[in-house]
């Protein structure tokens, strides 16, 4: 043969001994005679697509589970329909079952006819079965038995004609019967035994078994001829899978129509569904966004609450009034303001003070002879070379004591005087009462042609050298 060979041995219907069924210590051997088998089984799938028989292989498990009912005490490889026309039944198949026939036979196997090998601890098996819960396929094969066909100008003669002869071809080593019960050789086989046959596996919840039986020692014996004895064995029972199973050209229960109106229920169904999520989508995205506006209502009211009733801006914090500076009766408000203009109401100062500030705000040009010592050279003639009065530009030299003007930020526009530089790109500046440090950056030279006050000289004007007198 060019296929895989089965070749099974004594040690591979040990392996389905009764005492190791319920063990999963020896799924190892088990494992083994099911992968042969598989691949053994494409040979007889090759067979059977020759004859216009399309299945799909599936093995049992080999090991404990809840389809085998924690016992492995099998292999199963079953032949059976394709995918789609499984799923096709299945729709159908489900609408009569109950979840507690789901728990108590998760099998999927016993929903379908099927064409099957199997190996025990005593034999092993090829046969062709359908079970009671295989409705569709035992409803069929009900309507076979019992209709009549009408021929055109020819008596009506049964359908089960063509079962039974069907049967007949079968070698004489075939039997049926349902599993587990007493067995008929196929060659005596009529449409009331068969009948019988299904009602008592129906009863028994068994399913009805058309097929052959080999025992263990004439398996092990004639191993070297057993492969292609069995597989020849699965392609006779084809006729019979071809003519009890259902299909859409074996149509003997107006399925088709069912399945049809099935098909249509449930696009309706789907479409109803549909429909339904739709609406519910749009009602949730309606009372989010009813939601979200009302929690953004309640926030504004939260934030307007917690503003106080006016907030001062920068505009109020550092500019006067428009009658900050009039008295009762509109007279002027008398004032004290350094260089820069502020809003802050200025400090009262005493007599003198006032005096030496009115001094140092006047603008002050020394003459050569009274210039200060800081501005002389050397030789005592007045370094004005050294500093000459810079472009009012970013870029002029800003000293202490310059007027600038902040170009920008929260004090932009105003005129302060340095105060102080700190050597870091950075300078303190004056703004009427307010003392603030600022980048040179922000800041700009003020030159109006005067000269600016000397803030480190003294306020007290300096005394001109009294000329000696002539002796």
């Amino acid at each position: 043969m060019s296929h895989p060979s089965l070749h099974l041995t004594a040690r591979d219907f040990d392996a389905y001994a009764a005492e190791k069924a319920t063990s999963k210590a020896y799924s190892r051997p088990r494992l083994e005679v099911k992968q042969r088998a598989l691949a053994w089984a494409r040979g007889v799938v090759s067979r059977l697509a020759e004859l216009g028989i399309s299945v799909d292989v599936h093995g049992s498990d080999e090991h404990p589970s809840i389809r085998n009912k924690h016992r492995a005490d099998c292999q199963w490889v079953f032949f059976w329909r394709d995918q789609a026309a499984r799923d096709e039944l299945d729709r159908l198949l489900d609408r009569g079952r109950s979840i507690s026939d789901a728990i108590d036979d998760p099998s999927p196997f016993t929903r379908h006819a099927f064409l099957a090998l199997r190996i025990s601890e005593s034999e092993v098996q090829v046969c062709f079965a359908v079970h009671p819960d295989a409705k569709v396929d035992v409803d069929n094969l009900r309507a076979r038995l019992s209709a009549t066909e009408e021929a055109t100008g020819a008596p009506a003669s049964p359908l089960s004609a063509e079962l039974t002869s069907a049967l007949h071809a079968l070698p004489e080593q075939f039997s049926f019967g349902a599993a587990g019960g007493d067995r008929v050789a196929c060659s005596a086989a009529t449409s009331d035994a068969i009948a019988e046959m299904l009602r008592r596996a129906a009863d028994g919840q068994v399913p009805l078994w058309i097929g052959w039986a080999i025992p263990r020692e004439t398996a092990v014996e004639h191993a070297d001829i057993l492969d292609e004895q069995l597989e020849d064995a699965l392609v006779a029972l084809a006729p019979i899978y071809r003519l009890v199973a259902w299909s859409r050209e074996n149509d003997r229960i107006a399925l088709d129509r069912k399945l049809e109106g099935i098909e249509q229920e449930r696009a309706r169904a789907h479409a109803e569904l549909e429909a339904e999520n739709e609406r519910w989508r749009s009602e949730q995205a309606r009372a989010r966004e009813r939601s979200m506006e009302q929690a953004r209502a309640r926030g504004d009211e939260r934030v307007e609450a917690a503003l106080p009733a006016r907030r001062p801006t920068l505009a109020t914090l550092f500019k006067a009034p428009s009658n900050a500076g009039a008295g009762r009766g509109g007279e002027p408000r008398p004032s004290l303001k350094r260089v820069g203009e502020g809003s802050a109401p200025a400090r009262r100062a005493p007599h003198g003070e006032a005096e030496q500030q009115a001094k140092a705000e006047a603008p002050q040009k020394p003459s050569a002879d009274h210039a200060p010592r800081a501005q002389r050279g050397p030789s005592g003639e007045p370094e004005a070379a050294a500093k000459v009065a810079p472009d009012p530009a970013k870029g002029g030299v800003l000293e202490k004591g310059s007027r600038v003007r902040v170009r920008r930020g929260p004090f932009g526009d105003k005129i302060g005087v340095v105060s102080e530089l700190d050597g870091r790109g950075g300078a303190r500046v004056l703004l009427g009462l307010l003392s603030t440090r600022l980048e040179l950056d922000d800041l700009e030279l003020v030159v109006d042609g005067r000269d600016r006050p000397a803030l480190s000289t003294s306020h007290r004007k300096p005394l001109a050298p009294t000329p000696r007198k002539a002796r």
